[in-house]
Parts: structure tokens; sequence; C-alpha cells
């Protein structure tokens, strides 16, 4: 398992984040356990500029020394200690104490529940005096390099949750020495007195080319080879004995007093994750600008080939999405159809191979499922549109989820044959949603009749024998969708109009017809918030990124409104036209919209920025999809499809910024 991820990391297909989370659950590390919280490092050393340069590496924190050696003057004090300490039953150790440790979480969550109320009991009921509790970034950094006591590294949060910055609950911490009473963290001033601004400035240093480059150090001090014997002594990386897995057998101490108090030792002062690597951690491999060119190189993204309809009736284009190495295509009048998606395959050295040295390297070839039609006539008064789609792969086949249909029904078709395998009938008024989990394991439905459902997809075989005493009804054969809702959430007074759900977050989010949007938790259908869109119009559109990130979209004010998953709002930016799609690149920092003016804008998910606007034919884009290689297929009122990514020519010359295309078509 670690050297699965090892690799997958040094490939870079994972985040620097993702392979630290791993790295500390593979090392027994975990959110249930504050004696062995995660860990992660600081990874800058600037926190007093207005604006910070990753361009400069004294902007960093030094990965290749712990937080003990990192100031020269006080490592001075840390090496005499160990030269000199003579103990026959304690080895020598350069730090006394450590880490990582609960004192450090409760030090750092101190602004949060439940982690407040931890502080109080560790503390005998009350706060700790108010110039020991963490009021500052700059403070607590520049504390870690000169105290003797204190060699604290990070936790997660640091990295995606800036809610522990701030003292929402308005608690009284405490009036410092100097009569400043103690509030919300103190933060650099680059991050411009916004804890978001703070946690994404913080995130964009763990990603960094800089961190990527040198991350490998740290692993080999916290969970690799140099965390103990001669290279540990070498790195200057000791810790007081009792920290190491295995420095005592508890189970043969005899004493229970000692047990006990060795026992308390070890969980109040600190615990050395479970050593991982036995050897060097290797190096991160180069980035790939051509793999995440809207990060690296957005302005290498051109229209590279127009797809003509082959209809007589020239329908526009509802949705279109990949599988695999298929494009899923639904016309208005409800006509499915599946074509061949192009693409370069990216070696394990990076290196690209082209099919046709004089053809675009992505494209759209020919039909796997020639176009046909499918499901139900549908309801009078619906708008056909993206919402009432959805692709949803199993482990035995591909299908689309469709709804919007007279009969108050959502079918699954199968995009092998185009045959329609399910039809579920629960709702009370039309299904006028739909959407899939990421994973494929769950699928919500919103309807005219105000609710919410969600349903399990059956992905085991059909012939499983149907347990005791289980309420939900399995699959028989064929069946792809357990038939009995998994959850029914309430809470809407008007049709649900946009839906997101996801297993990674643990949540559904709906938005209805009255402007309102309400969370509620995936597993256990709890009520969770409400937001209202600002001027109360109707919901049009809704997309949430990974990160927690949420983004309604209102054809009424023609704007876009960002919010965090737990209710804040970020920003707002007007759209410049009626929006017809608005989807999300696979990592979820770029927001990518369409509609009426035929062009596609990509903007940042952190502030709604224009990042970039790319021209399209002049003609209304009323479907669109970022595919998992950051190229973009939209589909136009005609029947048109239009592939944007970078051209085979460009990947030779180098990914130049300011290079012409010229489209071609196809019938």
């Amino acid at each position: 398992m670690a050297e699965t991820a090892r690799e997958s990391w040094r490939r870079r297909d994972m985040t620097n984040f993702e392979y630290l989370m791993i790295l500390n659950t593979l090392a027994g590390r975990s959110y249930n356990d504050l004696t062995q919280y995660p860990v992660f490092p600081w990874v800058l050393a600037d926190y007093s500029s207005e604006v910070l340069d990753f361009n400069k590496s004294s902007t960093f924190r030094d990965l290749s020394k712990p937080v003990g050696a990192l100031d020269i003057k006080r490592f001075e004090v840390f090496e005499d200690r160990y030269r000199s300490f003579t103990d026959p039953d304690i080895p020598s150790f350069y730090y006394g104490s450590h880490y990582s440790s609960m004192g450090i979480v409760l030090y750092y969550l101190l602004r949060l529940e439940p982690f407040t109320s931890l502080h109080r009991n560790l503390q005998g009921g009350k706060f700790d005096h108010a110039d020991r509790l963490f009021q500052s970034i700059e403070g607590t950094y520049q504390n870690c390099l000169t105290n003797t006591s204190d060699v604290k590294e990070l936790i997660p949060e640091f990295f995606y949750m800036p809610e522990f910055l701030v003292n929402s609950n308005a608690y009284h911490f405490g009036v410092k020495q100097d009569g400043e009473p103690i509030a919300d963290v103190c933060l650099p001033p680059w991050a411009k007195g916004s804890p978001e601004e703070f946690i994404n400035k913080n995130r964009e240093a763990l990603e960094s080319e800089y961190v990527s480059s040198n991350l490998h150090h740290w692993i080999d001090l916290v969970f690799g080879y140099k965390q103990r014997g001669k290279p540990a002594v070498e790195a200057a990386n000791i810790f007081y004995y009792l920290t190491y897995e295995g420095a005592v057998d508890l189970e043969t101490m005899e004493d229970d007093l000692q047990r006990s108090a060795i026992e308390d030792q070890i969980a109040n002062f600190g615990q050395t994750p479970i050593q991982i690597f036995r050897k060097k951690h290797p190096r991160r491999g180069p980035p790939i600008p051509i793999a995440h060119p809207l990060r690296f190189a957005p302005g290498s993204i051109n229209l590279t080939s127009i797809v003509c309809s082959t209809s007589h009736t020239r329908s526009a284009a509802l949705y279109v999405r990949t599988m695999d190495s298929n494009v899923v295509l639904v016309s208005q009048g409800l006509t499915l159809s599946v074509k061949m998606w192009l693409t370069t395959s990216l070696q394990s050295g990076g290196n690209f191979t082209f099919s046709s040295s004089q053809d675009p390297s992505f494209g759209i070839g020919s039909d796997i499922l020639s176009p046909r039609k499918f499901g139900s006539p549908s309801a009078e008064n619906v708008e056909l549109g993206a919402q009432c789609f959805a692709t949803m792969q199993t482990p035995s086949e591909n299908f689309l989820i469709s709804c919007g249909n007279w009969e108050n029904s959502f079918q699954v078709i199968s995009l092998n044959d185009g045959r329609m395998v399910q039809s579920i009938r629960q709702h009370k008024d039309v299904v006028s949603c739909v959407a899939v989990t990421f994973d494929g394991s769950f699928l919500a439905t919103g309807s005219y009749d105000t609710t919410i459902m969600v349903w399990k997809v059956f992905r085991g075989r059909t012939q499983e024998k149907r347990p005791r005493n289980t309420q939900t009804e399995l699959p028989r054969k064929d069946y792809v969708i357990v038939e009995t809702p998994f959850r029914i959430l309430c809470g809407h007074d008007d049709i649900i109009t946009c839906l997101y759900i996801s297993v990674e977050l643990d949540i559904v989010i709906s938005g209805s017809k009255d402007g309102t949007c309400v969370f509620h938790t995936l597993q256990s259908g709890r009520y969770v918030r409400s937001l209202r869109h600002p001027s109360g119009c109707a919901l049009s559109k809704l997309v949430a990124s990974q990160h927690g990130r949420i983004v309604f979209y209102a054809d009424d004010d023609l704007s876009l409104h960002l919010y965090s998953i737990n209710g804040k709002h970020l920003a707002s930016s007007e759209s410049n036209g009626r929006l017809n799609c608005v989807e999300l690149s696979g990592c979820g920092e770029f927001l990518v919209c369409a509609g009426d003016q035929g062009q596609i804008v990509v903007r940042s998910m952190n502030s709604l920025e224009v990042l970039k606007k790319y021209d399209g034919v002049g003609k209304i884009i009323t479907s669109l999809t970022v595919t998992p290689e950051e190229c973009f297929l939209a589909g136009t009122k005609d029947g048109t499809i239009l592939v944007y990514s970078i051209e085979n020519t460009q990947l030779r010359k180098g990914l130049p910024r300011n290079s012409k295309s010229k489209p071609s078509s196809t019938g």
C-alpha cells in the first residue's frame, strides 16, 4: 500500500496533501485519536511579507531538517544536551518535547468544538493562560524556532479549514499581559486579513514546486529511514525514547504505578508515527504541464476540431460527458449516441504518442452506439437540460440516468445498447434533476414534489441471497438501483432545480426555485444548514468541489455566488450573459462556464476571478464537460460539438502560449 501510494505520488497522480494523509493513515494516525493525530509540516518560513514570493527559496522552510534544527543558535543548546546527557536507563535525545501531541492539537483547534471543551478538560476546567494560547501564526512559528521546549509541526486543518482560525463562538479566552484580548488568530500580512486567503496560500505553498521537490526529506524524518538509528542521529532527529513505538513493553511491567505513569507520558507528550519506509524516499517526479494545461498553460488550449451534427433536424446538444474512452451525447428530442474519445496516451516517462502526425491530439471518433431515441416523452413545461441527465459507472456496465418525463419516474439506460434497464417511480411529481456520486455508489433525484430522494446503486452480484431482516430491497436480475429510497430529504418549499451529492464530503446539496439551497448529510440524512440566494432568485445551476467550495447561479440575476461548505459567502461575480453550463475541472480548482455568448470562460474556484476566455464559433453553447485531460467538449444549439484541447504540434514545440489553431470539421 505504501509503495503503491509512493509511486502514484512520484508520478503526480495525487497531490502532496493527499499523499501525506495516506502516510499518516498508514502510520496509525487518525482524526479519531488526539494522541496520534495526523501530522503535517510547516512549509512556509515567511509570515511577515505583504506578498508571498514562491520563486524564492527563503520563502519556504527547510524540509530537510526537523523543526528543532531550523534555528542554528537554538540547535546548539539541543546538541549540547545530546552530547552531555548521561543516564543509565534513558538514551540521549535532542528534543524533550515532540512535534505532535494531544496538547498541540488542542492548542491549534482551541476555537472549535469539541476541542474547546477538551482543551478546558486538559487544563483542569479552564482555559490556559492567555499568553500561552494560540493567537498568531507568525508568533507561533517564531516560538517553534526559538523556544527550547517547542518543536511542534502543523495539523491538516492548516491546509483546508479556515474556520479554526476564527473565534466564531465568541469565547472569552482572557487578556494577555499587554492588555490585548485573545480573539481571532492574527494572520500574516500576505493573508490580507482573510482566513480563507491564508488557507489558500498555505495549500498553494504545500503543492508548490519547491515543496514537491523537497517533501521527501521531511517524509524521511517523520515516516522514513531518518526516524531511527544512525540516520536519525546524523539528522539530529532523536526524541525522548518513550515517544517511539516498542520502546517499552507495558504488558510485562508489574509495577502498576510505573505502568500508569508511562502510559500517561506516552498519551500526553507525543508519539512518533509508525516507521513506514526503511530506505531513502525517492524525490517526486518532474511536473508534466501537458497533463494539467489549465494550471500550467491555459493559453495552449485552443479550439482544435468541430464535429457537425449528422442529423437533419440539427437539434441542440443537451448533455455531453466522457466516460472511459467514450463520449456520451444526448440531444434535444431524447436522442442518445456514444462516440469514441480519441486521446494521446501519457506514458510513464511523460512522453505522448500519437496515432497520426496530422491529427489533433484529442478528438471525437466514430459512433460506438449510433443515435437512437430513448426514454419517455418529457413532461409539459419541463425544460430539459444537463440537470436531467447523469452518467453512472458500475463494475459491470456504464449507464445514463434520465429524468424529466411525464411518468414522474427516472430511468436507467444502458450505454452498451441504449435499452432501458430500469424505470423507478417513487416521486409524487415530475423528477426535475439527478446527480450521481463520483464513485457511482449513490444517486440523488430532485422533484417538483419538493423532496430529494437518495438511492443506493447496486454494485454486487445479482445472485447474492437476500440477508434476513434487511429493510432495503435487493435488486433482481438486471436491476441497477435499489428501488427503495435510501433517504428521503425534505426542507424545500418549491421545485428542486439542481443537485450535488458526494460520498467524500458526506453531503447532499439541493437548490430550489425559491432560491434556497439546503445541505443534508448523505449517510444519515441529517439537516445541516440552508443558504439563500442573495436576491432570492430561483437557482438554476449548482456545482461543488471536493475542497468544499459551492457555486450557484441564477438566470434571473445572471450572477455566480461562491460559498464555503460551512455557509460563508466568499465571492460574487456577474456572469455577463445567460449561462447554460457551469462545470468543474477534475482538480476542483477551476470553474468552467458557457452559454448564450458562445464562449467558454474559466474562473478560479477561490475567488470567481476570470482566468481565461476561449472564443467559440458564434453559436449558443447548450452543454459542456471538462475531460480528465482538461479538454473542453461543448455542445451547441444546432448539435455541433466543439473540442478544445492542446494540439499535437503544440506539444512538440513545448506548449507555446499564443498559437493559432485551425479547426477541422467532420460530418
